[in-house]
């Protein structure tokens, strides 16, 4: 299907540009992109991927991706039924949702990644996706949101006075828009159109094996009692930090100040952990949760390979490289992607397409405000927070209206980029049903956006 997409992306940019005069900057748009998804996209990620795959290397090396696996293996085999329990996959799939659901960013990305290549691992067709590969996409562009954080400093950048009210309306649409992103991943997959065909099943027959086999010379050294008091101790001590920040009376705050200002800190620890961040107990506590994540996952799954005898330093170089080629055998992909919606843009076909569909969303009560933020959000997530600043601007950043957009920003996801990095991790060429489900979870979005923040928000 994105085959097809490319295609009319491409083409429709064609034209427009001819008809409206638009080919020098539907060219300079092109080259500009081509260049950007490579200087400005992709390479500045490789260290960040590099260091989260050895992570996850690490994550798999101490047995705990197998722990994951099996704690969760009765919930997650329900929508993944294709994948045995107890396998790595599962544990790779929990990280990422669970880092998307936190806010944690691209801080999901290298899970979903090592999701992926463990789902191809069990893959029978290897250049045809599974149903299990087309649910981890359409799930991770419409997964159920606790925290989104990104989208609030947006609204706090543009001086809103109530940037967390989108915290429930968001939780809501993200509910409803994973419902029918799973229910559309089930219902399409029975279709014969999205079914590999008999040519296709051969050739992946004659493929090599697997591309990762069962991990081998995994840690079975038990932890004892004082290693598994300091890992929970890890995980509980900075939400008790925060909790006293958040709940505690002054006097404790000030006494935690004096003690850090004694030690010779140049910020005060509520300066440091909580600057720049809207004042009130649960805006802090949602922001440091989402900054929490990255350090918390890296420091709790670095010691608990230390305690298992792993040599964490050098599993981590491992997994490194493994990020570092990833990256460059994404980066044809994604920049095909962003060179097809530059061209969309500069061209003026974006603009056609707003006006095209401006009288059914008028028929449908639909802001038509809200329609560059619905057709862009799918596409680019830089392009979404600026279409965001603009409704904030002209709006008011109070408004009905920036709520519904910021609502949309924090719930629906880039389908085309995840579907271009996830699937060309792979070299997976057929992606069956997975665009057309990610893309219902994006329409489920933006309806839900609308009905949710129309209930909840006052105008």
């Amino acid at each position: 299907m994105l085959n097809w997409i490319w295609f009319g992306m491409m083409i429709l940019s064609v034209v427009s540009a001819l008809v409206l005069g638009r080919l020098d900057a539907t060219t300079k748009g092109a080259l500009d992109a081509a260049r950007a998804s490579v200087m400005d996209v992709m390479l500045p990620q490789i260290g960040f991927i590099a260091v989260w795959m050895g992570i996850m290397r690490l994550v798999e090396k101490s047995g705990m991706i197998r722990v994951i696996s099996k704690a969760l293996s009765p919930v997650l085999r329900l929508v993944f039924p294709g994948i045995p329990a107890g396998h790595p996959a599962l544990g790779a799939i929990a990280l990422n949702l669970g880092a998307n659901m936190l806010g944690a960013g691209n801080a999901a990305t290298p899970a979903g990644l090592r999701a992926m290549t463990h789902m191809q691992s069990l893959n029978p067709h290897k250049h045809v996706a599974t149903n299990e590969m087309c649910m981890l996409l359409a799930l991770s562009t419409a997964v159920i949101t606790l925290i989104p954080a990104s989208t609030i400093r947006l609204l706090d950048a543009a001086h809103s006075t109530r940037a967390t009210a989108v915290v429930l309306p968001a939780f809501l649409t993200t509910l409803c828009a994973s419902l029918v992103a799973l229910m559309a991943c089930k219902l399409l997959q029975r279709y014969t159109v999205y079914q590999p065909q008999p040519g296709e099943q051969q050739e992946a027959s004659a493929e090599m094996a697997p591309v990762i086999s069962e991990e081998e010379s995994i840690s079975e050294v038990p932890l004892a009692w004082w290693q598994k008091f300091l890992l929970a101790l890890l995980l509980l001590l900075p939400l008790t930090l925060c909790g006293c920040y958040i709940f505690a009376p002054e006097g404790l705050r000030d006494w935690h100040q004096s003690l850090a200002q004694a030690l010779g800190s140049s910020k005060t620890p509520d300066e440091a952990i909580f600057g720049k961040i809207l004042p009130g107990g649960f805006q802090r506590f949602g922001t440091f949760i989402s900054a929490l994540t990255i350090p918390l996952f890296m420091g709790y799954f670095v010691l608990h390979a230390a305690f298992k005898k792993v040599k964490v330093f050098e599993e981590l170089v491992e997994g490194a490289k493994d990020g570092v080629q990833v990256v460059f055998r994404v980066i044809p992909y994604v920049a095909g992607i962003l060179v097809a919606i530059r061209m969309l843009r500069e061209s003026g076909a974006l603009e056609i397409i707003q006006g095209l569909l401006r009288p059914f969303m008028n028929w449908l009560h639909f802001p038509q405000e809200l329609l560059p933020m619905a057709i862009i959000r799918p596409l680019s997530g830089g392009a979404a927070q600026g279409v965001l600043a603009d409704i904030a601007k002209d709006t008011g950043p109070d408004s009905l209206v920036t709520m519904m957009a910021g609502t949309i920003n924090g719930s629906a996801d880039t389908t085309f980029y995840i579907a271009a990095v996830y699937f060309g991790s792979v070299g997976i060429k057929k992606m069956r049903h997975a665009i057309a489900a990610g893309l219902l979870g994006d329409l489920a979005v933006m309806v839900g956006a609308v009905i949710i923040c129309r209930w909840l928000l006052p105008a």
